[in-house]
């Protein structure tokens, strides 16, 4: 199986959002590292717009933007894994 594809997108300055954000984004790798590949991106850059997102946090799993403008809990991060593909 591929690995499933996280795409963080974070604020800068960083924000509470952030800070929880990446402690989450470090205990999925923690978990799951040999089935999901994370990338973080920091402040507006071409992806953040080529993705039409309009806040940060926010989080790409698989190809679709789940979670926009919040830090998710650690269920809903793995329940969205769930949905493309992790077992």
């Amino acid at each position: 199986m591929n690995k499933i594809k996280i795409e963080a997108f974070l604020s800068v300055p960083a924000c509470s959002g952030r800070v929880s954000l990446m402690r989450l984004l470090g205990e999925i790798e923690k978990d799951y590292g040999d089935k999901v590949e994370i990338s973080v991106n920091k402040g507006r850059n071409e992806l953040f717009e080529k993705n039409n997102l309009s806040s940060a946090p926010a989080l790409i799993i698989g190809d679709l933007v789940r979670f926009m403008g919040v830090c998710p809990d650690k269920e809903s991060i793995i329940s969205a894994l769930k949905e493309c593909g992790l077992d």
